[in-house]
């Protein structure tokens, strides 16, 4: 079965896509191959507010004009990645910028971002990052636009600001841990594609193992860090294949088979920002496939669009044997294949595990109206594969 028609664009490339148009004064063209999810239309809903003019035209979006600081606040919805995007870039121009959102958005801890913005006061800047986070890292580079600087980390992250800004004409050095920004004055408009989202395209293929539906999901986003969730799917038993396209993008497939699988999976703080939006899928898939999961060093799980640690285990403890940390959690042996009821939760991520719990233990759970803030098609999808139950 092929589900490619369910993905949507990659959030995080679609989000930096229309955010970084107000960098530049020429035009900018953004091609779409999917649906855009709501955190990505509050993303293309707020260059507007800039004074920028965006057309769209079969899924082709073009963006003109120069921006400007906004009479009114912006509203970011759900997306923590437009918050903090739209903060380097308030930062970058000097204006005061108001920035709101959702009630879970501004209830999060935004600190790291704060003390970071402390250090940009027009001069050169060399740090490290507080945290190792994508969305931390791309404030950094932003803000460095102007003067220049140096910023340190433990580990690589996702990717997509550094090809963004390259494609923009900006000079980053690489080195081992580090990258050096170069002044510039003037940003390039630029033209992307962006391809299928690997998280969402993650959560459809766990839910095709579950169902027993042989699935296959084409040109997804190929950055190497964002398919660590389906490497470590093959790890736990699944049978899954990576395939890379000739453009760049990457296929996956899967079928109802076993593989060999380890006895336990441990996860620490220098896997987390490869996976943290698919922990609480990782855990399920792995314990439901009778595979000890151990999780610590994620405490910053706690501050998403909800206590992922705590919603998690609430809805895989009726099933199974948990332990819950600071940090994170452990999850192991089956206790129950009796049905329990699921909360509900604004949670877009949550709602989706709970569905695939249910989905799982035979059980009956309607997912609500979140999904559209990653995954649109999120309760289509799951229609179309109990249709091709075998």
């Amino acid at each position: 079965m092929d589900l490619s028609c369910f993905i949507p664009v990659d959030k995080s490339s679609a989000i930096r896509a229309f955010a970084f148009s107000l960098l530049t004064g020429s035009d900018v063209v953004i091609r779409l191959d999917g649906r855009l999810p709501f955190d990505v239309l509050s993303a293309c809903n707020s260059v507007k507010l800039f004074g920028k003019s965006v057309e769209e035209t079969d899924g082709c979006f073009t963006i003109r004009g120069r921006a400007s600081k906004p009479e009114k606040p912006v509203d970011c919805g759900n997306s923590a990645t437009l918050f903090h995007l739209l903060a380097a870039i308030s930062l970058h121009y000097g204006w005061d910028l108001e920035l709101t959102g959702d009630i879970s958005l501004m209830s999060r801890d935004h600190s790291d971002f704060y003390e970071a913005a402390k250090l940009y006061k027009g001069s050169f800047v060399e740090t490290s990052l507080a945290r190792e986070s994508a969305q931390l890292k791309s404030f950094h580079l932003i803000a460095m636009l102007g003067h220049g600087g140096i910023l340190h980390f433990k580990r690589g992250t996702r990717r997509n600001t550094e090809e963004l800004l390259k494609i923009m004409g900006v000079e980053l050095e690489e080195g081992d841990n580090c990258l050096k920004v170069l002044p510039v004055s003037e940003l390039e408009g630029y033209e992307v594609r962006l391809s299928g989202d690997p998280s969402a395209a993650f959560i459809a293929a766990c839910a095709a193992f579950v169902r027993k539906v042989p699935f296959c999901i084409r040109a997804l986003y190929g950055e190497a860090l964002r398919l660590r969730p389906f490497v470590i799917l093959k790890e736990l038993g699944y049978d899954l294949k990576i395939s890379k396209n000739d453009d760049g993008s990457v296929s996956v497939s899967g079928g109802p088979g076993e593989g060999k699988k380890m006895q336990t999976l441990k996860l620490d703080a220098d896997d987390v920002p490869e996976i943290i939006d698919e922990v609480p899928f990782v855990a399920f898939m792995a314990a439901r496939n009778g595979i000890r999961f151990s999780l610590h060093g994620a405490s910053w799980l706690r501050n998403k669009e909800s206590d992922r640690i705590s919603e998690t285990l609430c809805r895989l403890q009726p099933f199974f044997k948990t332990i819950e940390y600071d940090d994170g959690f452990e999850i192991f042996e089956k206790i129950s294949n009796e049905y329990t009821v699921l909360p509900h939760s604004c949670d877009h991520r949550m709602e989706m595990l709970s569905k695939l719990v249910a989905l799982d233990f035979n059980g009956v759970f309607e997912a609500n109206g979140s999904c559209a803030v990653s995954f649109p098609e999120f309760n289509g999808l799951i229609m179309e594969l109990e249709k091709n139950v075998r």
